[in-house]
């Protein structure tokens, strides 16, 4: 069979599976066969599936609206029909399909993942992996600030989201445990370069960077009541194929991360961790997956002078556990244990834009802490707060 034919056979198939509508055409859009790149012409496949048993008359659009995502910037575009000079009104039989191509023109700064949803139809959206434009064909073209060779360092797309982000107001017990967190990592070896290609294995290698402060926004000149600052250096292996069934992901991090809030004197607080992190996700049903991901770690060149106990208080494992749907409510706990007793971190997070009609990029977040080592100032302090605010990485 043709990949015309396989594709459309396929289509076809899930499509008369699942539908449970009533009325209307439907259509499904199909990738192109090869991959593309940025500044040139993609060929959509979008089928209609006539799920009746009589025969309908169609007249396919000449022009389909889409919106074009890519990491940092959104546009709408139009796809013509290809073969323009070919009648668009087709008839298709009962249980039969129809197919008819659309040339999208993406971006030249289009590169990486690019999603693709239609606007003026009903019909799934696309994620299209889209190779980077050489730089001679940038030239003459006006492209956001944000995005191109010419306004950005070439090494940008390296760096991405690593652990949770957000703001957090402090509610219980009150705007002195206010709370904020952000972090990044970075690739360090491009997979494409020459040591990679001699040594895959060191595409691994990256580094990262997390930054969580405590915020008194009750007192008057609203100081930070402590700031830990944890750079570190890990290595990744993204993808272990366990041949299980429900196993949706499985993984290993280790690394060395240090900590230290950047004071001197008394105040001055530092460690260093060795750790490593299995991390397994489990579909359990519907859109909902479990995570799980004990962190195993210990301490060394720990300042003994001024947290010589910390072991004590924060032990040799965090446990992270997790019930999410990625694309709505999420639930993720933190527990440690330790001698002097346990530590417990609940975060609550759902996207806002299924409140306000997709217009706002941020999640909803409640979190409650209970334990020790919030911040190394007082690390041997026990603490209890709850947060409400928002986060964009959760």
């Amino acid at each position: 069979m043709s990949r015309d034919g396989c594709v459309a056979a396929l289509f076809v198939a899930v499509l008369t599976a699942s539908m449970a509508w009533a009325g209307g055409p439907r259509f499904v859009l199909a990738p192109p066969e090869e991959t593309v790149q940025g500044g040139t012409i993609a060929v959509l496949d979008l089928y209609l599936h006539n799920h009746s048993g009589d025969a309908m008359v169609y007249e396919f659009p000449t022009v389909m609206s889409l919106r074009i995502e890519t990491d940092r910037t959104t546009l709408s575009a139009d796809a013509d029909l290809v073969d323009p000079d070919l009648s668009p009104r087709m008839q298709i039989p009962g249980r039969g399909f129809a197919k008819r191509q659309y040339a999208l023109a993406l971006p030249v700064f289009a590169a990486g993942a690019v999603r693709i949803v239609p606007e003026t139809l009903e019909a799934n959206s696309l994620t299209l992996w889209v190779e980077r434009a050489p730089p001679e064909t940038w030239g003459g073209q006006q492209i956001p600030l944000d995005e191109g060779p010419t306004m950005v360092q070439s090494f940008i797309d390296k760096l991405s989201v690593y652990r949770p982000m957000y703001f957090l107001f402090g509610v219980v017990p009150g705007l002195e445990q206010s709370k904020f967190q952000f972090s990044f990592q970075y690739r360090l070896f491009n997979p494409g370069g020459f040591l990679a290609q001699q040594a895959p294995w060191i595409g691994g290698f990256h580094l990262g960077y997390t930054q969580r402060a405590i915020w008194d926004l009750k007192d008057e000149s609203i100081p930070f009541e402590d700031t830990s600052y944890m750079p570190e250096l890990f290595y990744l292996v993204p993808k272990i194929d366990l041949q299980m069934d429900r196993v949706s992901a499985f993984g290993i991090q280790s690394g060395v991360q240090h900590e230290s809030n950047g004071e001197g004197g008394d105040d001055s607080r530092s460690t260093n961790y060795l750790y490593i992190q299995p991390i397994l996700g489990i579909h359990l049903a519907g859109p909902y997956h479990l995570k799980v991901a004990p962190k195993v770690f210990t301490i060394f060149a720990n300042e003994d002078e001024t947290n010589p106990d910390l072991v004590d208080y924060i032990g040799y494992v965090n446990l992270e556990v997790g019930i999410f749907d990625p694309n709505g409510l999420a639930f993720n706990t933190h527990s440690l244990w330790a001698s002097e007793g346990p530590t417990i971190q609940l975060d609550l997070t759902y996207p806002m834009n299924r409140l306000l009609g997709k217009s706002l990029n941020l999640y909803l977040q409640a979190q409650y802490f209970s334990g020790y080592a919030q911040t190394l100032i007082n690390y041997n302090v026990r603490q209890n707060a709850f947060r409400l605010g928002v986060a964009i990485v959760r």
